[in-house]
């Protein structure tokens, strides 16, 4: 506080001080007039001292006309009067008939030399004009006793010259003035040689026009910051405040703007002046608003916005001060003045009041806020001075600018390097987040990895039918729980390969590896792609080209990844893979017509996690790219990107070259397996006896073939090998395979061909496929290009793992069988014996009376098991005719055994072809059978109805049994009922689309089920 009462007392010390000092000629001069009975004595002595002399003292005043210069001014002694100057001459005219009034003030000058003098003349209300030695010097406006005549102009300042005659200048000034207030020379006239007069003004000018430049050139400054960033809103009002400002202070004292355009009119002048003031206020407001939000409201913003605009309109648009005219009515400038006060002040103490409110507050940068207080209050203060006492304000200006302008860049840099302070530690304490979200992510991913371990153990566990044989449908479930357990480790790898790779804990094995293996690596990512793509994958790398010295499979894994993303950000045209040598290094260019990446982007394309912002959102987590930079820098080579929106990308990475030393190693063994490969040819199909388990090699590679055979021949497993998908699908057509071993990329046939083909006849239980792939582990390549495949492995093959994951395959295969044998076991077991029993003896008894009929019966029973005992019936659609008929088998059945008591009524339109799950009407018909007309003792009726129903097909069964209460009822449809024959028909409608199933039962008077499908399944 103590600091701020300090720096207030030195500004406001400084404003008295610079203020004295500029004004202290004009103070002096008063008290000391050189003017005596309107005669000015001038000494040679005194004219050297002092450069420019203030004509202050006793004038002659001829009030109340205008003596011409030509006149002898002894015809008029009788109307001379003796006046001040400067004062007005409020007390000594009188306004004529027309409102106007005038003077004529006179005063010789005797000079010490002959010569060329002139004067300075500031402020002579309203319109002046000068005569030297009966000379015409210069005017201001057009002083008349006329109205008609009368003119006046907003600036007021000038400078006239004449030399001087006998040691003497005879100088009579014309005044005229019409409703001003204050009028008459109401500032000193300055008097010198005509170089004083000349360099005096000059540098006013230049003072002046520091002043105004330096504004706007401040205000321009920071417009242009706020257009970089566009964010901090308080430097564009800054901006426009000062250039505003800038703007005023050259329509005022000097009145520098007017002198560049002297053509403009009095109105026009004046609509400058006024206008520009509300204009400059509603830039401060707004800039306070936006400094400080908290201590401004919103309401009282759009309020002062709203009276400036209309102080705007009626000043700088309307201007009813003149209403286009070069006189102003005395009643229109009160009005006018009365206006402008009543708006402009409240809005100058509003803003005076917020920034005592941040002063109070303590605000960080609050002393600066002090010093434009300070500055605005002292600079208003003058103001004052100036329009009520006439008291100039000399060199003011300059001191406010300095103040001003220190206030507000102080004000502005200290919020800067306060928020670069705060960024300067976000960004330490994000560098630290960063390195703990590094460490989180490592612990993490080894974290994950016991639970997720413990899934997949379990679940691979109940697959295999250790605990027993799951149904069907829970295998299938718990094989999807495995696949998505996997899924989760895939993402895992990525973390912790991406976490290595940030802590530089990868490792890399450098070899000799042929140029050949980006070829592998496009031939098999090519193998993948469907075969209607739009999208041609090329590869324009000679093979002649010399190897290289690296990674062979982190090579693979940073090719996959960058024709990986290829792929994902092109939708038609061509990706193509280049490579050149460049000094020792080999050049591996990844090209794409695709979308492109933005400018904006390309900087941080390879951080991990960043992704792209694009229409729909993609999937993966952002790191394969960064994987990628953080491989090739680890194998000692560069990577970068260059794109174009709408034409490509183009991703290009270097890795070295093998020297001679590490090929002439490397050669001999490449030459040896070459060999190998030449000489080995099989007689296919290779076929090995072994025991029961038959499994199936594909690969057209016969070197690979016998390494597969050799290690499964060793486990005792019968072995087929067999080059390509066409052998393959005429083997498993004629014989029985418990596994598949396929090679992914093979000439003719593709695995991923081969794949599709054999799932179209076999499911994943059934036949169980292993695919062998070269290309890099990523669940990315496993998940979104699915051929059907159980599991893969990457080549080399660890045999291993590949004996393990075989003889986990045939377990869950075996585990499938003996679900299935337990489901036909669980399904025999619906068809109760007594039904068996009594219906065989009810046909025995028929076959001694009736022949036909027994043959009718033993047709319907037949109808019967079969679709009761076929498990693949019971999980497929089949026709509505063929459930009726199932329907129909089995009331015929239920006919025999209850005879009279049971009656049977159909309602059947033949011409619909809907399909419908298997066994989902006729457990209906027997619940209804069973449960209702059999408990009552006379037997009852059954209605089966399928009938169209708009766009739907109406099924309906209807019995008169017993019924059904409603507590059981709600049980029922809430399928918390243990009834067979009734939940699982409810289940498989429930999962058809736009299907409803609904139930109604009374006990006593029977129930009705009435399902709704609609026709588009036919």
């Amino acid at each position: 506080m103590k600091k701020n009462i300090s720096i207030t007392l030195t500004i406001i010390m400084l404003f008295i001080i610079v203020y004295f000092i500029g004004n202290g000629e004009y103070f002096v001069s008063s008290s000391q007039p050189i003017a005596q009975n309107g005669i000015v004595t001038i000494e040679e002595k005194e004219l050297q001292e002092k450069t420019i002399l203030k004509l202050d003292g006793e004038w002659s005043f001829y009030p109340n006309i205008l003596i011409a210069s030509s006149d002898s001014f002894d015809a008029y002694e009788s109307e001379k009067i003796p006046i001040e100057v400067p004062a007005t001459w409020n007390s000594f005219v009188e306004p004529n008939e027309e409102g106007l009034t005038v003077g004529t003030y006179h005063v010789k000058i005797n000079v010490p030399v002959e010569g060329e003098y002139g004067l300075y003349i500031r402020s002579i209300r309203q319109s002046n004009r000068v005569f030297i030695n009966g000379k015409y010097v210069g005017s201001k406006g057009n002083p008349s006793e006329t109205l008609k005549d009368f003119k006046f102009e907003n600036d007021d300042k000038y400078t006239v010259f004449a030399p001087s005659e006998n040691l003497m200048l005879d100088i009579v000034i014309h005044v005229g003035n019409y409703n001003y207030p204050k009028s008459g020379i109401t500032f000193p006239i300055e008097f010198g040689t005509k170089e004083a007069i000349q360099r005096d003004f000059s540098m006013k000018i230049l003072a002046e026009s520091f002043v105004c430049i330096g504004y706007i050139v401040f205000g321009a400054i920071y417009i242009i910051s706020y257009s970089q960033n566009r964010k901090r809103k308080e430097e564009l009002f800054l901006g426009l405040f000062t250039i505003l400002f800038g703007l005023y202070m050259s329509f005022t004292n000097e009145k520098i703007f007017f002198l560049i355009f002297p053509h403009l009119t009095i109105n026009e002048q004046v609509r400058l002046q006024l206008g520009i003031l509300p204009l400059v206020d509603v830039c401060l407001v707004l800039f306070l608003y936006y400094l400080y939000p908290e201590f401004m409201r919103k309401k009282a913003i759009y309020i002062i916005s709203i009276l400036l605009g209309l102080l705007f309109f009626i000043y700088g648009i309307y201007n009813p001060m003149t209403k286009n005219s070069m006189i102003i009515p005395i009643e229109n400038l009160v009005l006018s003045q009365i206006i402008f006060a009543v708006i402009f002040i409240p809005v100058g103490l509003y803003n005076v009041f917020v920034l005592l409110r941040v002063l109070m507050k303590g605000v960080d940068g609050s002393r600066y806020i002090l010093i434009l207080l300070v500055s605005l209050t002292c600079y208003t203060f003058l103001m004052v001075m100036y329009y009520i006492f006439d008291i100039p304000m000399v060199y003011s200006e300059q001191l406010l600018f300095i103040f001003t302008l220190y206030s507000f860049a102080s004000l502005l840099s200290f919020r800067a390097n306060t928020s670069f302070k705060e960024v300067q530690a976000l960004s330490e304490e994000l560098l630290m987040h960063n390195q703990m979200k590094d460490e989180f992510l490592l612990k993490t991913s080894h974290e994950l990895r016991t639970p997720l371990n413990g899934i997949l153990n379990i679940s691979k566990s109940l697959m295999e039918g250790v605990q027993g044989p799951l149904k069907r449908e829970q295998q299938e479930n718990v094989i999807l729980i495995h696949n998505v357990a996997q899924r989760l480790g895939y993402l895992v790898e990525d973390l912790l390969i991406s976490s290595n790779h940030m802590t530089g804990e990868v490792r890399v094995i450098p070899r000799v590896v042929p140029i050949s293996v980006i070829d592998e690596v496009i031939e098999e990512i090519r193998s993948l792609m469907s075969s209607d793509t739009s999208i041609r994958l090329m590869s324009a790398v000679d093979s002649n080209l010399p190897h290289m010295y690296t990674d062979e499979l982190r090579l693979k894994q940073v090719l996959y990844n960058l024709l990986y993303n290829a792929l994902q950000h092109t939708k038609h045209g061509q990706i193509t893979v280049l490579a050149s040598v460049r000094n020792d290094y080999m050049e591996i260019q990844v090209s794409d017509t695709g979308i492109g990446i933005p400018s904006q982007d390309l900087d941080r394309i390879f951080n991990s996690f960043y992704q792209v912002k694009k229409g729909k959102k993609s999937g993966g987590l952002g790191l394969g790219l960064s994987i990628s930079k953080n491989i090739v820098e680890q194998l000692n080579g560069e990577i970068h990107v260059t794109s174009t929106l709408g034409v490509g990308t183009i991703f290009t990475f270097t890795v070295p070259l093998a020297t001679l030393e590490k090929l002439d190693i490397e050669t001999q063994h490449q030459i040896g397996n070459r060999a190998d490969n030449t000489i080995l040819q099989l007689d296919l199909p290779l076929l090995h006896k072994g025991n029961d388990k038959a499994i199936l090699i594909v690969d057209d590679d016969h070197v690979n073939i016998k390494v597969l055979v050799d290690a499964l021949i060793q486990k005792g497993y019968t072995v087929i090998g067999v080059d390509n998908g066409f052998e393959a699908m005429d083997y498993i057509k004629k014989h029985k395979v418990d596994c598949m071993l396929v090679d992914l990329m093979m000439n003719g046939m593709s695995g991923y061909e081969l794949c599709k083909q054999i799932r179209k006849q076999y499911d994943m239980l059934e036949l169980p496929i292993i695919v062998l792939t070269a290309i890099m582990q990523h669940s990315d390549l496993v998940l979104s290009l699915q051929v059907g495949a159980n599991d893969y492995l990457q080549k080399p093959i660890a045999m291993d793992e590949l004996l393990v994951r075989i003889q986990s395959l045939l377990a869950v295969r075996q585990s499938s069988i003996d679900a299935i044998e337990d489901e036909m076991n669980y399904l025999y077991a619906q068809v109760t014996p007594h039904f068996v029993y009594n219906t065989l003896n009810t046909i025995i008894g028929l076959s001694y009376t009736n022949i036909e009929n027994t043959r009718e019966a033993l047709y319907s029973l037949a109808t019967y098991f079969r679709a009761k005992l076929n498990v693949h019936y019971r999980n497929s659609m089949v026709s509505i005719e063929d459930e009726i008929d199932l329907v129909k088998a089995y009331l015929y059945i239920e006919k025999m055994r209850f005879g009279d008591r049971l009656t049977v009524a159909y309602d059947i339109d033949e011409s619909i072809q809907s399909l419908i799950p298997a066994l989902s009407i006729q457990p209906i018909v027997e619940n209804a059978v069973f449960h209702g007309i059999s408990k009552k003792k006379e037997g009852g009726t059954i209605e089966v109805s399928v009938q169209r129903e708009g766009q739907f097909i109406r099924i309906k069964i209807y019995d008169n049994g017993v019924g059904i209460s409603e507590e059981k009822l709600q049980r029922l449809v809430n399928e918390e009922n243990s009834r067979i024959g009734f939940t699982n028909p409810l289940k498989k409608f429930k999962l058809m689309r736009n299907a409803s199933f609904r139930i109604y039962s009374e006990e006593g008077k029977g129930t009705t089920v009435i399902i709704l499908l609609p026709e588009e399944n036919s």
